[in-house]
This record gives structure tokens, sequence and C-alpha cells, in this order.
């Protein structure tokens, strides 16, 4: 199957963010169950996160890799394919869901600094995890339930009975997924920032340190929260200009998959600059590899 040049560039763009992704969140899912210090309420919705992540590469493997090198058979065969694993339908929920649980962590670093008695417990978090990702693959349900392969075009496309139908769910699923994460997700951060700037601490307490490590951690968060607005602005607008768009949905969807695996693989990089524990328990954690 030949390919264009612009084509094999992306590709491998796509390739490099998908072994980053997958090694980096990998990395902080391994420190986060081998180091007790590290299983704190944050950092299990941050092993959450890196799993969804982890999966967003996965689950892209197939429909942006694999689908320009291989042919694919048609039939019954080719459609299913198409909705589980060359179709990337489920990408774009484990996509959600990683959107879903930033909001969660956005949400606990909420209160953890204006309400702190009302911080996320572990029971809390167990049903919430599940939630999430249930919401998540409900909002991608109907791209999988229309997903086949199109014989002609040799590719898999989204069988929506007219062009209303498919405006209507790429709009909601780029609402849900993005607009509103990235409004809430700024509004409490808006009041955590404000919070932090106006609370009184007496220099060389113990409540000033324990405030210090909480701040720490918030602007680590917070970098994580800025790029994920900065990855998913563009295609939210794409989304709503679609129409006027050279390429329309195609060119959205190129430009949506790419600022996706971007989102997902810088997240383990802005631990490593933000977080000195997170460097140094994977210092510990590289350095236990190499005696074995």
């Amino acid at each position: 199957m030949a390919i264009s040049t612009t084509t094999l560039v992306y590709v491998l763009c796509l390739t490099a963010m998908i072994i980053f992704n997958i090694a980096g969140n990998s990395l902080v899912c391994l420190v986060i169950l081998k180091k007790k210090a590290m299983k704190t309420s944050i950092n299990r919705l941050l092993f959450h996160l890196a799993i969804a992540d982890s999966l967003v590469a996965v689950f892209f493997i197939p429909p942006c890799i694999l689908s320009y090198f291989i042919e694919q058979p048609s039939g019954v065969i080719g459609d299913l394919l198409c909705k589980f694993i060359t179709g990337g339908a489920l990408g774009w929920a484990a996509a959600a869901a990683s959107s879903f649980l930033l909001v969660a962590i956005a949400v606990e670093r909420y209160l953890a600094t204006l309400h702190p008695l009302l911080t996320l417990s572990r029971g809390r978090s167990s049903w919430l995890v599940p939630g999430l990702w249930i919401l998540a693959i409900l909002l991608g349900l109907p791209s999988l339930v229309v997903s086949a392969y199109d014989v002609e075009s040799q590719m898999c496309v989204e069988n929506f009975p007219d062009y209303t139908t498919t405006r209507a769910y790429y709009l909601t699923w780029s609402f849900a997924s993005s607009v509103v994460p990235i409004c809430i997700m700024g509004y409490l951060y808006a009041r955590i920032i404000s919070c932090l700037r106006n609370r009184a601490v007496v220099p060389g307490s113990s409540q000033a340190s324990v405030s210090q490590s909480s701040t720490k951690v918030t602007k680590m968060l917070i970098s994580v929260s800025v790029i994920f607005i900065t990855c998913w602005t563009p295609p939210a607008v794409l989304c709503v200009l679609s129409p006027v768009i050279p390429g329309g949905y195609a060119t959205v969807y190129l430009v949506t998959t790419a600022c996706a695996l971007l989102n997902s693989c810088l997240n383990p990089l802005v631990y490593s600059l933000h977080s000195q524990q997170f460097r140094k328990n994977l210092a510990s954690l590289v350095s236990c590899w190499k005696k074995k």
C-alpha cells in the first residue's frame, strides 16, 4: 500500500508519540505501584490517568499506524475489526476517560485546598473511576456502533444516518470531552490559586511544610491541565468550524488524533519535571532493576 511522504511523516510522528506515551505512562504506573509513599489519594487518580493515557496509545496503534501498511479484510470480519480494533473507537473512549479523570483530579485538589475535610477517600475514588470509564464508553458507543469497513475507500468509516446526525455527535463528543472539562478545570484551579495566594501561613511551622508540599502538587497538576487545554482547544475549535475547513472532518480527525496523543505522552514529562519525589522514586526503581 503506497503512502505519500506527508502521510509517512505524520505516521512517524504519531509512532514516536505512541512509544513515548507507553514508556512514560508505564513508568508512572510502576512507580506508584512499587513505592508505598506514592500511594496517596491524588496518586491513585494519577495512576488511573496514566492507565487511560496508555490505552489511548495502545488503541491508536491499529488506526494510526497499522492501517497504512496492512490491508484489512472486508465483510463481517472487516466491520468487527473497525468497531473494536482498527476504527479507533476504544482509543477515543480512553481519551474521554483521560479528560474526565483530569476533572476528578482538579476536584480532588479543590477539595484538598479549600475543603480539606471533604477530600476524596479511597472508597469514593473506588466507585468514581469506574463511573468515569462507563461515562467515557457511553460517549464513544455511537461511534463504535456505526463503524464499518468501506470497500471502496478501503477505510473504516462511521455510517451515521445523515450529515446532521454526524455533526451533532462530533460536537457532543467534543463538548463533553474537551469544552466542559476545560471550563471546570479552569474554574477550579482559578479558585485554588486565589486561595493559595490569600492563605496566611507561619514560616517554619509544620503547617507551612504541608502547605508548601500541597502547593507543589497543585502547581504540577495545573501544568498538566494547561497542557490539556492547549492540546484540546484547537480540535474543539476545528470541530465547530469543520464545515468551512478544507477536508472537513477528515482534517479535524487528523489534528485531534495528534493532539490526543501529544497530551497523553506529555503528562509523565510534567511529573518528572515538577515532582522531586517522583524523580527520586523513579531513580530508586531504575537502580533496583540494574542490581537485578
